[in-house]
């Protein structure tokens, strides 16, 4: 089995096998180069390829992108019986700046949203239960997207988002409100099986259906509270929030990162609210 079979057999896309792909071939230069070879190669010889990226001027996040299907391809040399260990596990490049999300919206604004929507500007059904998930589960639109009927468990009063590519499968608790409206939302449309969310019953469930229908939701939730901006924030929003209540781990869950680093950044946005708090009221000012 080829590397590109592996990567296809891990259900990776087209795209990012191409990019993993043309990234490795940094990694196969730099072994023939060195003619060294990747059975044997070790976690110390690594370091030196790391090297060798620095001094061709790559930057830490291009490194990071390139150890990436590096990682990935040791994996596949175990798969095959090639190597016993994966030498590259846990190797990333450190002291890389990420934005931090702002412009958050507080829970109780995110609720008003919530609670003010369907009854001060006489929504669809379909539009409530879409905010509903974006406030209360921190979904994104994506995942909006590929929500099915058989995903909704209404008696354990729990949604399943499925993963993907760049996100984790999880289950998400409902809101007793949430509960009644999707029973109520169900029956009405009398959906049995198929995708969840659309706008009425002669309109088919699309990509850009949904994706069109957050854009008018997010227009609509401006009409409440100017600071909306669109999904992406309210998410933010939830997630900051959740690290308030919850340990990162559990965070990490409910959000669906991959990656335990996605999650931090959100908590270091705590800490500059802290910060701000403090810089803005202190008795010493």
């Amino acid at each position: 089995m080829m590397f590109t079979d592996y990567l296809k057999q891990k259900q990776h896309s087209g795209s990012t096998i191409s990019t993993y792909s043309k990234y490795l071939d940094y990694f196969t230069a730099w072994l023939q180069q060195e003619q060294l070879s990747a059975d044997v190669i070790t976690y110390t010889e690594l370091l030196d390829f790391i090297r060798w990226l620095q001094s061709m001027n790559k930057s830490k996040a291009l490194i990071n992108a390139i150890l990436c299907p590096v990682r990935h391809y040791f994996n596949y040399l175990v798969a095959e019986g090639k190597r016993t260990d994966n030498p590259a596990t846990g190797l990333f490049m450190k002291g890389i700046t990420r934005r931090l999300p702002n412009n958050l919206l507080s829970q109780d604004e995110m609720l008003q949203l919530y609670e003010c929507y369907q009854l001060q500007l006489q929504v669809d059904a379909s539009k409530k239960i879409m905010l509903g998930l974006l406030v209360q589960q921190g979904v994104t639109v994506e995942e909006l997207k590929r929500l099915f009927v058989k995903d909704i468990y209404l008696k354990e009063g729990k949604v399943f988002i499925s993963g993907s590519t760049h996100s984790n499968e999880r289950w998400l608790r409902l809101e007793a409100a949430q509960v009644l409206e999707l029973q109520a939302y169900i029956k009405a449309n009398r959906f049995k099986t198929g995708p969840l969310l659309q706008e009425n019953k002669k309109r088919k469930v699309s990509a850009n259906n949904i994706v069109n229908q957050v854009g008018v939701m997010m227009r609509q939730l401006r009409q409440l509270n100017v600071k909306v901006i669109d999904a992406t924030q309210i998410r933010s929003s939830v997630i900051t929030h959740w690290l308030k209540q919850y340990n990162l781990r559990q965070v990490q869950y409910m959000a669906g990162h991959r990656y335990v680093s996605s999650t931090q950044r959100y908590k270091l946005n705590n800490i500059d609210d802290l910060q701000n708090a403090l810089r803005q009221y202190h008795p010493l000012k």
